[in-house]
């Protein structure tokens, strides 16, 4: 309360909601507005504040500033369009489906691989992988149990616009990896003597 029997209000209020009141010279005249700060080191404080709100994205993460929490990128829907379309064609598959469709609903994984058992991309099981760990273990179907970096043969990913795989040329497994295959000889039951990945030839 001031001496005159107004409300009293800071210095922020005062710019921006005391200004506004009548000064007795009409409503045409604009209200004076304080001049802002200049000179070296006179950064509005204001200012500080929104830049950090900002920074964090309106989220109530409470970690240090320009942190951002990883997420990890989800394959779900593709792999679901996948086998709704072009893992298991036609009637003949519909049992099939239905039952991997089953597991991945199930399943709370955010990342799913197909094993093909070559090129020709015939189904053989359904593994879920786990990025942070780098580990693939079988959900459904017929294959390793735990499928390795030597046991990788070739890539695939999934176009959903048209509706098939097509192979990525790379050596290692990564997130954008839809499905693969693994070694011949791994099916045949036969030891094998890995390629050393390190030594092999990028053919793009």
């Amino acid at each position: 309360m001031n001496l005159y029997g107004g409300s009293s209000c800071d210095q922020d209020s005062m710019l921006y909601r005391c200004g506004d009141t009548d000064s007795g010279l009409g409503r045409a005249t604009p209200p004076r507005r304080a001049a802002s700060p200049s000179g070296p080191g006179s950064l509005p404080v204001r200012r500080k504040f929104d830049d950090a709100a900002s920074e964090s994205g309106g989220s109530d993460y409470s970690g240090p500033r320009l942190y951002k929490q990883p997420v990890t990128k989800s394959n779900r829907g593709i792999i679901l369009n996948a086998v709704e379309y072009c893992v298991f064609p036609g009637v003949v598959n519909r049992d099939a489906k239905k039952r991997v469709l089953e597991e991945i609903n199930r399943s709370e994984a955010r990342h799913f691989l197909v094993l093909f058992r070559d090129t020709g991309c015939q189904f053989r099981a359904l593994y879920l992988y786990y990025p942070e760990s780098e580990e693939v273990a079988k959900l459904y179907g017929t294959g390793p149990r735990i499928v390795t970096d030597r046991m990788f043969d070739r890539f695939f990913k999934y176009n959903s616009g048209g509706k098939c795989f097509s192979q990525v040329h790379t050596k290692h497994l990564t997130v954008t990896i839809d499905a693969f295959t693994i070694h011949n000889s791994l099916w045949q039951g036969k030891k094998v003597n890995y390629p050393n990945k390190k030594d092999m030839t990028l053919v793009v």
